[in-house]
Protein backbone atom coordinates (compact mmCIF):
# COMPACT_ATOMS: atom_id res chain seq x y z
CA UNK A 1 0.00 0.00 0.00
CA UNK A 2 1.54 3.18 -1.20
CA UNK A 3 1.01 6.62 1.10
CA UNK A 4 1.77 10.13 0.00
CA UNK A 5 1.32 12.12 3.07
CA UNK A 6 2.14 15.24 1.26
CA UNK A 7 -1.38 14.93 -0.68
CA UNK A 8 -2.87 13.71 2.90
CA UNK A 9 -1.73 16.97 4.84
CA UNK A 10 -3.42 18.76 1.81
CA UNK A 11 -6.44 17.00 2.31
CA UNK A 12 -6.29 17.01 6.02
CA UNK A 13 -5.90 20.96 5.74
CA UNK A 14 -8.66 21.34 3.74
CA UNK A 15 -11.23 19.27 6.34
CA UNK A 16 -9.55 21.22 9.03
CA UNK A 17 -10.57 24.77 6.96
CA UNK A 18 -14.26 23.21 6.03
CA UNK A 19 -14.43 22.43 9.86
CA UNK A 20 -13.50 25.89 11.00
CA UNK A 21 -10.41 25.05 12.52
CA UNK A 22 -8.04 27.66 9.54
CA UNK A 23 -6.14 30.83 10.58
CA UNK A 24 -5.16 28.56 14.25
CA UNK A 25 -1.60 29.76 14.78
CA UNK A 26 -1.33 26.43 17.03
CA UNK A 27 -2.32 24.17 14.06
CA UNK A 28 -0.30 25.19 11.12
CA UNK A 29 1.35 21.84 11.17
CA UNK A 30 -1.59 19.77 12.29
CA UNK A 31 -2.59 18.30 8.90
CA UNK A 32 1.14 16.89 8.66
CA UNK A 33 1.29 15.82 12.03
CA UNK A 34 -1.98 13.80 11.41
CA UNK A 35 -1.05 12.45 7.86
CA UNK A 36 2.46 11.29 9.66
CA UNK A 37 0.24 9.74 12.71
CA UNK A 38 -2.23 7.84 10.69
CA UNK A 39 1.02 6.64 8.13
CA UNK A 40 2.01 4.73 11.40
CA UNK A 41 -1.26 2.85 11.03
CA UNK A 42 -0.79 1.82 7.57
CA UNK A 43 -1.39 -2.30 7.59
CA UNK A 44 1.98 -4.10 7.92
CA UNK A 45 2.60 -7.76 7.51
CA UNK A 46 2.78 -9.97 11.24
CA UNK A 47 6.62 -11.15 10.92
CA UNK A 48 6.95 -14.74 9.97
CA UNK A 49 8.52 -16.88 12.25
CA UNK A 50 10.63 -20.59 11.93
CA UNK A 51 8.73 -22.73 15.10
CA UNK A 52 11.38 -24.52 17.10
CA UNK A 53 10.80 -28.03 18.09
CA UNK A 54 9.09 -28.41 21.83
CA UNK A 55 8.37 -31.66 23.00
CA UNK A 56 6.73 -29.54 26.40
CA UNK A 57 3.20 -29.68 26.83
CA UNK A 58 3.08 -27.21 29.46
CA UNK A 59 1.11 -23.91 28.98
CA UNK A 60 3.01 -20.31 27.58
CA UNK A 61 1.54 -17.42 28.66
CA UNK A 62 2.63 -13.87 28.35
CA UNK A 63 0.90 -11.23 30.53
CA UNK A 64 0.73 -7.34 30.01
CA UNK A 65 1.85 -7.27 26.49
CA UNK A 66 0.92 -3.48 25.62
CA UNK A 67 -0.60 -2.88 22.04
CA UNK A 68 -2.04 0.34 21.02
CA UNK A 69 -4.47 0.62 17.75
CA UNK A 70 -7.40 3.33 16.62
CA UNK A 71 -10.91 2.05 15.80
CA UNK A 72 -12.06 1.47 12.52
CA UNK A 73 -14.85 3.35 12.40
CA UNK A 74 -14.08 6.38 14.14
CA UNK A 75 -9.87 6.89 13.80
CA UNK A 76 -9.94 7.20 17.76
CA UNK A 77 -7.50 5.16 19.57
CA UNK A 78 -7.89 2.33 21.86
CA UNK A 79 -5.18 0.70 23.53
CA UNK A 80 -4.54 -2.09 26.54
CA UNK A 81 -3.23 -5.04 27.19
CA UNK A 82 -3.09 -8.12 26.15
CA UNK A 83 -2.49 -11.93 27.48
CA UNK A 84 -1.52 -14.92 25.42
CA UNK A 85 -1.62 -18.72 26.53
CA UNK A 86 -0.20 -21.50 24.21
CA UNK A 87 -0.47 -24.95 24.69
CA UNK A 88 2.25 -26.26 22.18
CA UNK A 89 1.23 -28.71 19.76
CA UNK A 90 5.26 -30.02 18.75
CA UNK A 91 6.66 -26.16 18.51
CA UNK A 92 6.82 -22.86 19.64
CA UNK A 93 8.29 -19.65 18.73
CA UNK A 94 10.66 -17.39 20.37
CA UNK A 95 9.09 -15.57 23.52
CA UNK A 96 9.52 -12.09 21.41
CA UNK A 97 7.65 -13.06 18.39
CA UNK A 98 4.67 -12.98 20.26
CA UNK A 99 4.81 -9.18 21.15
CA UNK A 100 5.82 -8.47 17.48
CA UNK A 101 3.15 -9.99 15.90
CA UNK A 102 0.55 -7.88 18.57
CA UNK A 103 2.47 -5.01 17.09
CA UNK A 104 2.08 -5.39 13.24
CA UNK A 105 -1.57 -6.97 13.93
CA UNK A 106 -2.77 -3.75 15.88
CA UNK A 107 -1.09 -0.84 13.99
CA UNK A 108 -3.87 -0.78 11.59
CA UNK A 109 -7.49 0.58 11.71
CA UNK A 110 -9.06 -2.33 13.76
CA UNK A 111 -11.91 -3.34 16.04
CA UNK A 112 -11.11 -4.88 19.46
CA UNK A 113 -12.44 -7.97 18.23
CA UNK A 114 -11.14 -8.44 15.25
CA UNK A 115 -7.87 -8.07 16.27
CA UNK A 116 -8.42 -10.75 18.99
CA UNK A 117 -9.53 -13.05 16.33
CA UNK A 118 -6.70 -12.16 14.07
CA UNK A 119 -4.22 -12.66 16.37
CA UNK A 120 -5.35 -16.26 18.06
CA UNK A 121 -5.55 -17.19 14.32
CA UNK A 122 -2.12 -15.99 13.06
CA UNK A 123 -0.22 -17.76 15.81
CA UNK A 124 -2.60 -21.07 16.01
CA UNK A 125 -1.88 -21.51 12.17
CA UNK A 126 2.19 -20.09 12.64
CA UNK A 127 3.15 -22.54 15.04
CA UNK A 128 0.92 -25.36 15.10
CA UNK A 129 -0.42 -24.95 18.69
CA UNK A 130 -2.67 -27.55 20.04
CA UNK A 131 -4.54 -24.78 21.57
CA UNK A 132 -4.16 -20.95 21.87
CA UNK A 133 -5.73 -18.07 23.88
CA UNK A 134 -6.02 -14.26 23.17
CA UNK A 135 -7.51 -11.93 25.76
CA UNK A 136 -7.77 -8.26 25.31
CA UNK A 137 -8.40 -5.60 28.16
CA UNK A 138 -8.74 -2.08 26.28
CA UNK A 139 -9.79 1.33 26.65
CA UNK A 140 -11.46 2.69 23.43
CA UNK A 141 -11.91 6.39 23.20
CA UNK A 142 -14.27 6.06 20.43
CA UNK A 143 -16.62 5.09 23.44
CA UNK A 144 -14.78 7.63 26.34
CA UNK A 145 -15.13 10.94 23.62
CA UNK A 146 -18.48 10.16 21.59
CA UNK A 147 -21.57 8.08 22.05
CA UNK A 148 -21.42 6.71 25.43
CA UNK A 149 -19.30 9.19 26.96
CA UNK A 150 -18.74 6.39 29.36
CA UNK A 151 -14.90 5.10 30.52
CA UNK A 152 -14.62 1.23 31.64
CA UNK A 153 -12.74 -0.97 30.06
CA UNK A 154 -13.42 -4.09 27.01
CA UNK A 155 -12.07 -7.19 27.54
CA UNK A 156 -12.87 -9.16 24.33
CA UNK A 157 -11.29 -13.33 24.20
CA UNK A 158 -10.30 -15.14 21.23
CA UNK A 159 -9.76 -18.96 21.53
CA UNK A 160 -8.83 -21.64 18.75
CA UNK A 161 -7.89 -25.29 18.78
CA UNK A 162 -8.37 -27.94 21.50
CA UNK A 163 -10.75 -27.09 24.64
CA UNK A 164 -8.41 -26.73 27.39
CA UNK A 165 -9.79 -25.05 30.85
CA UNK A 166 -6.45 -24.51 32.01
CA UNK A 167 -5.54 -22.36 29.02
CA UNK A 168 -9.13 -20.54 29.50
CA UNK A 169 -8.42 -20.35 33.36
CA UNK A 170 -4.98 -18.48 32.58
CA UNK A 171 -6.18 -16.17 30.15
CA UNK A 172 -8.23 -14.49 33.45
CA UNK A 173 -5.85 -15.13 36.34
CA UNK A 174 -3.32 -12.66 37.99
CA UNK A 175 0.44 -13.64 37.79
Amino acid sequence: MSADPAAAADHFAKALAALGFAGDPEMIRTPGLVAGFLGDFLPREAPGVTPMPTTSEDLVVLRDLPFYSLCAHHLLPFFGTCTIAVRPGGALAGLGWYPRVLQALSRRPQVQERLAAQLADHLQDAIGARAVGVRLVARQLCVEMRGARSCGSFEVTALRGAEDPDLRGALHRAP
